[in-house]
């Protein structure tokens, strides 16, 4: 009987950070780590047309690759099944994998695309320094949301709606990934101005809001702003800028119930939610 979640790692690992994918699998492979027991692990050269029955069976997957560009450490979004994805007998997308498998088998796995950043693609053995970096981040998520995911790892009865104010979609992105496994409810916003009127209307019991968007205070005047209309509950400060902006920040006086860094460890994060919003 398959596990509930799968993660597939592709890549070329004769191609320096191209085998970033491989590498994460290994990772997996080798750690102990929190819902280790109730995740599959396919490393592969290439997504093709036997990946959509590793696919059946399980409620989420992760297809897993490096990235030539985008966002450090990683960058993760929503993958849905399409016939229109590229696919040919020998090289599939993830999309068209999945749409393999629901036509296939009946699949209805939910269903993320992680990708890692590298730095180096050419022909090498071993990731660069950089990109190793960025993998242990990826693992690292990838271990929580695992962890939420597994049989009675998911925050049961939480009715908690947490809001998201950042300009970085994949930052959002993996906020919601993490969240929504943890039980929680998930608004997002973009801006400052967007965040306003999302609290307005989704009523968030909690706020996470980045520090720097449109300007380089925007998150802390929104904070500032949210308890001038009377928003009691939490609010976390997300931030890039490094110690100092513990220093250069009183969290006391804006109303903030805390300051995290960049990149944001996920599980210290949710622990720290349910704990603030009484919900473990």
């Amino acid at each position: 009987m398959s596990r509930p979640g799968l993660v597939i790692g592709y890549g070329n690992p004769g191609r320096g950070d191209d085998g970033l994918g491989p590498r994460l699998v290994e990772l997996l492979e080798e750690r102990g780590w929190p819902g280790a027991d109730s995740v599959d692990l396919v490393a592969a050269f290439q997504l093709a047309p036997e990946h959509a029955v590793d696919v059946a069976g399980h409620e989420w997957v992760v297809f897993a690759d490096a990235a030539a560009g985008g966002p450090e450490p990683f960058g993760v979004r929503p993958v849905a099944a399409s016939a229109r994805a590229a696919f040919t007998t020998h090289v599939m997308e993830p999309a068209a994998v999945l749409a393999l498998a629901e036509t296939g088998f009946g699949s209805r796995a939910t269903a993320w695309l992680l990708s890692v950043r590298g730095i180096r693609f050419g022909a090498a053995e071993s990731l660069s320094r950089r990109a190793a970096a960025n993998l242990e981040a990826a693992v690292v998520w990838l271990g929580v949301v695992a962890g939420l995911l597994a049989p009675g790892g998911r925050g049961m009865g939480v009715t908690k709606t947490i809001l998201i104010i950042d300009d970085d979609p994949d930052i959002r992105s993996a906020l919601r990934i993490v969240l929504e496994a943890a039980g929680f409810s998930v608004g997002e916003a973009s801006s400052g101005e967007e965040g306003l009127a999302a609290a307005g209307c989704v009523e968030p019991d909690a706020v996470i809001v980045d520090l720097m968007m449109e300007t380089v205070d925007a998150g802390s005047r929104l904070s500032q702003e949210l308890k001038a209309r009377g928003f009691s509950g939490p609010i976390y400060l997300l931030s890039a800028a490094g110690e100092s902006v513990r220093f250069n920040i009183d969290a006391r006086e804006l109303g903030l119930a805390g300051i995290f860094q960049k990149p944001l460890d996920h599980g210290v994060l949710v622990r720290t939610l349910k704990k603030t919003l009484r919900v473990e």
